[in-house]
């Protein structure tokens, strides 16, 4: 089996046990708006974005040093993953005890704050989850890591629906995070050990090589959690409960796009990161430039059709309580778009071994992002917050493309990009017609003219098509 479509095919599985797993969120989204209503989801949302904040420092770029340190010729494979799991255990038990902590000093509600100490459970097993998918992702066995998802997702969907019905509260729904995000940790620990030999290591070398590795990327996350996170928990401490809700509900949607390109770039990245190892520029520069025609093919329109349907979309997917969350929601899906780009660029980033040169735009984004923040917040609410996202997500996509075109000496091509933003277009306005139609249909409508307009345009890459309907072998 070639390369390309060994990662074609590990892509679609993926992709494939995200779309279950996004679709079981939705409808747990829905389920949960519904019971809870603006304030009360607001109040989850606080929690949530709190821990999240935690989450990303305690990541310290550990995922994406067991994905370079694996796809190292001869490494070994079961030593660096158990001696990066222990470590994760570690950071993780320290930050997310502080949080519980730090939780109880700010000006929350009792119950946020003891929904802060419960959610915290749930945190751990995400975070340690998340560090083992870099051997799912280095085995090309991601089929594993969907299927633990999906539990973890059916756990959480059926725990939500019962709470519904039960009429049970905050606390009860956070209980159940916790019970489905620790079912998909202990699939993913049997999974795991079935590739390799995972147990508890404390190689004190390694870990200081990991560590060497891990802290520029450790140090640039800890700069994006503040754009990233700080929006939420500014619009918490200024505004009213039920407007972080209304931007809880059209961040969850962003959530769920923002997760495609991450699971893409995962698998990329050691074909990246093996291609400028080896020394082959060329081969690089190609791999680069069709992981951005793939993601620009979907970003785009992702982008321009929400601008269409981001009322009645909320509406649906949350009740029509949180219709109001489609404006901030269509600002939001420009994010978006970004978020797909700068996945690339940062994912290339670290193939390149760039991560100490991409610090100082990290820094300069959060700076800027959390003045805008306080400035734009307290006054605008959710809009001002979507605003400054966007104006935080294309500094840092065009901040890490100029680090990896300018390192690398790559071009990048743009003629499908071209060709996506007309095919967008055409999709716009059909969704603009059809705006008395039912937003599900709507949609489906608007997909099938993107993609006929796409082809039409000539933007579909036919040789892939071919290469994965007839399986013929080729090289990425």
């Amino acid at each position: 089996m070639s390369l390309t479509r060994a990662i074609a095919g590990n892509t679609v599985v993926q992709v494939a046990g995200k779309f279950i797993g996004v679709l079981l969120g939705i409808l747990t989204v829905a389920v949960m708006t519904r019971h809870l209503g603006q304030a009360g989801y607001g109040q989850f949302t606080t929690a949530v974005s709190f821990l999240q904040f935690f989450g990303i420092l305690v990541d310290f770029g550990l995922t994406l040093t067991m994905i370079r340190m694996l796809a190292e010729p001869g490494a070994d494979e079961s030593r660096i993953a158990s001696n990066i799991f222990t470590l994760r255990l570690a950071s993780g038990a320290a930050f997310f005890g502080t949080a519980a902590l730090i939780g109880l000093l700010f000006p929350y509600p009792a119950v946020i704050k003891a929904a802060i100490a419960l959610g915290s459970l749930s945190f751990l097993c995400i975070s340690l989850s998340s560090v083992l998918v870099g051997v799912f992702q280095k085995k090309l066995a991601v089929h594993k890591a969907a299927a633990a998802e999906v539990a973890g997702r059916l756990v959480l969907f059926g725990g939500v629906v019962a709470a519904s019905r039960l009429g049970w509260g905050l606390l009860a729904i956070v209980g159940i995070l916790v019970a489905g995000n620790a079912a998909q940790l202990l699939l993913n620990l049997i999974f795991a050990r079935r590739l390799l030999r995972l147990r508890p290591a404390f190689d004190r070398t390694l870990w200081r090589e990991i560590v060497r590795q891990s802290w520029p990327l450790g140090l640039s996350i800890a700069f994006n959690l503040v754009y990233l996170k700080g929006d939420v928990i500014i619009l918490s401490l200024t505004r009213p409960q039920n407007e972080v809700g209304l931007y809880g509900a059209a961040y969850k949607i962003l959530d769920v796009i923002t997760i495609i390109p991450t699971v893409f770039m995962g698998l990329v990245l050691p074909v990246l990161a093996g291609a400028w190892t080896a020394g082959d520029r060329a081969a690089f520069a190609r791999r680069l430039g069709r992981a951005f025609d793939f993601l620009s093919l979907l970003a785009v329109p992702l982008a321009v059709g929400t601008f269409a349907v981001a009322g009645d979309l909320m509406g649906f997917v949350a009740g029509t309580e949180f219709a109001a969350a489609g404006a901030p929601l269509a600002v939001l899906m420009l994010a978006g778009s970004m978020v797909f780009w700068s996945a690339l660029f940062g994912h290339a980033v670290i193939a390149l071994g760039l991560q100490k040169k991409m610090i100082w735009g990290y820094a300069i984004d959060a700076a800027v992002s959390i003045a805008l923040y306080l400035l734009f917040i307290p006054s605008y609410g959710a809009m001002g917050a979507a605003w400054v996202t966007l104006f935080s997500e294309a500094f840092i996509a065009a901040a890490t493309a100029a680090v990896v075109l300018r390192g690398s000496g790559s071009r990048l091509p743009l003629r499908n990009l071209g060709k996506a933003l007309l095919a967008s277009l055409a999709m716009y306005l059909v969704l603009r017609w059809t705006g008395g139609v039912q937003v599900l249909p709507r949609v489906l409508i608007g997909m099938a003219v993107y993609a006929a307009a796409l082809a039409a345009l000539g933007g579909i890459d036919r040789d892939m098509l071919s290469l994965l309907l007839k399986r013929k072998t080729a090289e990425i």
